[in-house]
């Protein structure tokens, strides 16, 4: 995972640039209510579960990256709850989360259940989400970095 080999201190300035904890919040609550209406679809839930591969123990943040990362899952996530999403999931949302699954683990030392598993998976739709995570990274550093010349 690309976006695991960002600094500390790029992570935090990206982090308090751009992620505010009312985002996380909104974002927390957003996957822990999808995940309950997913969860109300036994088998529908069953079955995605074992597509991703998902480790017993598992935070919901990371279930939900899994789950929405799928392109296959979150197309029949749109269409069997009637989503009004634009046919995906926000990669902003994906990458959001991503980008605080990793602040945590490295600047709070907080290692949420499943993050290794996460950080090992390799699935085209997790892939791209981690290269615009790094990529918003990137953009936040040169933005940064960048003054004003007046002639």
């Amino acid at each position: 995972m690309n976006t695991f080999q960002i600094t500390a201190s790029a992570l935090e300035g990206y982090k308090n640039a751009k992620i505010s904890d009312e985002r996380i919040n909104f974002l927390i609550a957003q996957a822990n209510e999808q995940l309950d209406e997913i969860s109300q679809n036994q088998e529908m839930y069953s079955t995605w579960l074992e597509e991703v591969d998902a480790p017993p123990k598992i935070d919901n943040i990371i279930l939900w990256i899994l789950f929405m990362s799928n392109e296959d899952i979150c197309i029949d996530y749109i269409n069997a709850f009637h989503k009004d999403f634009r046919k995906i999931i926000p990669i902003s949302d994906l990458s959001d989360f991503l980008f605080y699954v990793i602040y945590l683990q490295k600047i709070k030392d907080i290692t949420l259940d499943g993050f290794e598993y996460l950080s090992e998976y390799e699935e085209d739709g997790l892939e791209d989400v981690d290269q615009y995570s790094l990529t918003n990274t990137f953009l936040h550093i040169q933005q940064s970095k960048e003054i004003t010349f007046e002639f």
